[in-house]
């Protein structure tokens, strides 16, 4: 495999998730995402499912969006926790390597990021280079947050130069702001500074096979399970950890293994 089957799978891969029919520009509009998202999240499932019919929507509902993501922040360390499509997974992954870039440093600092790609060559050069191999010329990215913790950001990348407007920015954030009310005081981000190592580790193993999982989804057109049995298949097989399977996997499509590996 390599990243060439990666980009054709682009054009047509699925979604993880139906995206709800959610009506806009009315007053009950956040009460109508925040159903949407599911309502409120107890439990590290339901807060997959949001992540995931958060980026549906998105990419639903933002024109200028060709690929959508959402980066989720821990402790320094970064992942993709949903995608629309495999061109998502390259581009973050580039973006980590690099260790800055439009969506960490939302994620970073709170704030919301649009920015074509000759001003993101100026700022990260090196990432933005990688961006233009994938025909992303755009970027826009939104804060996530809790009342008490900033945890990642929202992606959303264009093709075209100035693909994204002043109204798709008030979109980006009434999904983010729908997702903060969602998730509110859900206890896992209360207390993940207090987790620390024990969440550097979930991280360090989860991060390359959820990315590995979605680039076999993307490019064999298989949904989750069957993508994490290939990769289980192949770990019995050759007698290696799932991780090191991934990382192989990861290296083989994007032509080098992802940060930390």
């Amino acid at each position: 495999m390599h990243a060439d089957d990666a980009r054709a799978a682009v054009a047509d891969s699925q979604l993880e998730a139906p995206v709800p029919v959610v009506r806009w520009g009315r007053p009950e509009q956040g009460a109508d995402l925040r159903d949407a998202l599911g309502g409120q999240i107890d439990s590290d499932e339901q807060l997959a499912r949001a992540l995931r019919t958060l980026v549906g929507l998105a990419h639903k509902t933002i024109d200028g969006a060709a690929s959508c993501g959402i980066s989720v922040s821990v402790s320094g360390r970064s992942f993709t926790a949903a995608h629309s499509d495999a061109r998502t997974l390259i581009v973050d992954t580039e973006q980590y390597e690099a260790g800055d870039g439009p969506c960490l440093h939302s994620a970073r600092t709170g704030t919301v990021v649009r920015v074509d790609a000759i001003d993101a060559e100026k700022r990260w050069p090196v990432f933005a280079a990688s961006a233009r191999s994938e025909n992303i010329r755009s970027f826009l990215a939104a804060p996530l947050h809790t009342p008490e913790t900033r945890f990642g950001s929202l992606n959303l990348y264009g093709e075209a130069p100035s693909a994204f407007t002043d109204a798709d920015v008030d979109t980006a954030l009434a999904l983010t702001d729908a997702l903060s009310h969602a998730v509110g005081h859900y206890q896992r981000f209360d207390r993940l500074l207090d987790q620390y190592n024990g969440l550097r580790l979930a991280l360090e193993h989860r991060a390359p096979i959820e990315q590995a999982k979605g680039m076999l989804m993307a490019i064999h057109r298989i949904d989750a399970d069957a993508a994490f049995d290939m990769l289980a298949t192949r770990s019995q097989h050759e007698n290696r950890k799932l991780r090191d399977i991934a990382a192989d996997v990861i290296t083989d499509i994007v032509g080098r293994p992802t940060a930390g590996e």
